[in-house]
């Protein structure tokens, strides 16, 4: 599933600095009512299908319906981003939810058929449809996230603040806008996080080269999601990785309890070598329980010493 949102062939100009704290975050962290002082980082992949990580993360001769079963001994979330295209049966969500161990997250991707197509008008019904059916992960259920089109722009608020406002409470929603109009708009910003914020619905923060506003820092709730696309591990991933170790610290001190970090590159093939990275610095200082890949070349290279 590779994410060519704002992604560039030629990175060389590009400041990858991360920005300053956002203001509203600074205000919300430990005074937000779902605020427990706990904490998990969890490392995801957009999806489990692809048959370059053979040998990788999952055995040589591995066939594809073992594939989230290997998947959820090196990740504990997924984007999964083929709920954007339909409803899966019932029966295909179940096993799903059986394949994966028992701190796993499915974090499934909301409609693109409400959020392109309708873009969010007249979606009631389908807000019910889709998220009665998400239900039957039951506890391996994260966070639904909502994706808007790049065209979606802050003169459409009415009908995202609406939508929001139906969805479920008990569920978890996330949300990703792509428009420059709503990072340009601070009153319409802060509109929108207080009503995330007062029903504990997360902001997601993209990390990619070619649009660096939507890595706006803007937290609404002690949970943070946030995409980060790397460019074939290019030295800057790295350093990019180390940056948001740092940032990560500083949001735990201040009262954040959980990190859904999910690893993105070119075709989606370096996965696994991104998140392994990721989380052998996430296991230095920020969860020692965490689980990431560990890559079977890597492993079976230390046995010989």
């Amino acid at each position: 599933m590779c994410m060519d949102f704002g992604r560039l062939k030629d990175i060389s100009g590009v400041n990858f600095q991360l920005p300053a704290q956002d203001h509203y975050s600074k205000m919300m962290l430990r005074n937000h009512p779902n605020f427990i002082n706990a904490f998990q980082f969890r490392i995801g992949a957009p999806a489990w299908s692809c048959a370059e990580w053979k040998g990788k993360i999952y055995p040589d001769k591995a066939q594809p319906n073992t594939f989230l079963h290997y998947y959820s001994q090196h990740f504990d979330t997924i984007e999964l981003n083929s709920t954007h295209y339909g409803i899966p049966k019932s029966e295909t969500l179940v096993k799903w939810k059986s394949t994966v161990h028992d701190s796993f997250k499915f974090n499934p991707k909301f409609l693109q058929s409400v959020s392109h197509k309708k873009r969010l008008m007249n979606c009631k019904n389908d807000i019910y449809e889709f998220t009665d059916q998400m239900r039957l992960f039951e506890d391996k259920l994260g966070y639904t996230w909502l994706q808007m089109p790049p065209d979606f722009t802050v003169e459409e608020a009415l009908p995202l603040f609406r939508f929001i406002e139906a969805f479920p409470e008990d569920m978890k929603l996330a949300l990703e806008l792509r428009h420059p109009s709503w990072f340009n708009d601070q009153q319409k910003l802060d509109e929108l996080s207080a009503l995330m914020t007062a029903k504990g619905y997360a902001m997601i923060i993209t990390d990619v080269a070619g649009r660096r506003d939507v890595l706006h820092m803007r937290v609404t709730t002690p949970t943070i999601m946030v995409r980060f696309v790397g460019n074939e591990m290019h030295n800057t991933d790295f350093s990019r990785v180390d940056d948001w170790m740092e940032r990560i610290q500083s949001f735990k001190r201040q009262g954040l309890q959980e990190v859904y970090f999910f690893a993105h590159q070119p075709e989606d093939i370096l996965c696994p070598e991104l998140g392994h990275y990721i989380g052998s610095q996430v296991k230095k200082s920020l969860d020692p329980n965490i689980i990431y890949p560990i890559l079977r070349e890597k492993t079976e290279q230390r046995s010989l010493f």
